[in-house]
């Protein structure tokens, strides 16, 4: 059974990073066949749901982090590469909530080849995409 972290995930592949990537692909579609491109979009959005998958625990960590300090008036999370966790944390919110526009994200580079991101959450705009999704953001950010 897919947690609700899982299921919001798939909501953002299928609605936003999923979608985008298939236009793109629609967009340079050349070489490709007319009917391969409804194929190659199937695939994409299967990539999404295969990352969402993998990166879940690591999108609900970084989530939850985050709600963490908005309570405590922050308005950001610093994640530092060099940290595996981190680094995946970084991965997952940076993809499916700041490519579509639910986040904002900067970087600092600390070493050579190594960077800080610093994420802010746009919180009423990842609600309302939870409504949409039906899921129980606030289930996804308590800790357990």
């Amino acid at each position: 059974m897919a947690t609700e972290a899982q299921r919001l995930l798939h909501y953002l592949a299928e609605h936003y990073t999923g979608r985008e990537e298939a236009k793109d692909l629609e967009r340079a579609s050349a070489g490709l066949e007319e009917h391969e491109i409804p194929a190659e979009q199937r695939r994409v959005i299967r990539r999404e749901h295969q990352l969402a998958d993998k990166l879940a625990r690591a999108f609900q960590r970084g989530l939850r982090r985050a709600y963490e300090a908005h309570r405590a008036g922050g308005n950001a999370i610093t994640l530092d590469d060099r940290r595996r966790d981190e680094n995946e944390m970084a991965e997952a919110l940076i993809h499916f909530l700041v490519g579509p526009g639910l986040a904002k994200s900067t970087t600092r580079e600390t070493q050579p080849m190594h960077y800080l991101y610093i994420i802010s959450i746009d919180w009423e705009a990842l609600e309302r995409v939870a409504r949409d999704a039906q899921v129980d953001l606030a289930s996804v950010l308590e800790a357990h």
